[in-house]
């Protein structure tokens, strides 16, 4: 049996909740990106730049690949 001390309980803490938050930062930044180039805060515009081309298109799939990698390893 493993005993963890009360500091190896809070790194842990601590790793999952950047990584939570590396999560939710990669699932968004193709979406902030999006809204950043249109030059205004319209959702409507955001799937139609997040289509526009091989780089948005790719940008946006390894973006959300890595989020979802990070995410399972969180799960585990």
């Amino acid at each position: 049996m493993i005993k963890m001390s009360t500091y190896n309980i809070q790194q842990k803490v601590s790793e999952n909740t950047k990584t939570k938050l590396g999560v939710i930062s990669l699932a968004a930044l193709p979406v902030v990106a999006a809204m950043y180039s249109s030059g205004s805060m319209a959702l409507e515009q955001v799937p139609q730049i997040l289509t526009s081309g091989v780089f948005p298109i790719g940008f946006t799939v390894f973006s959300w690949v890595i989020a979802a990698k990070m995410a399972l390893k969180l799960r585990k």
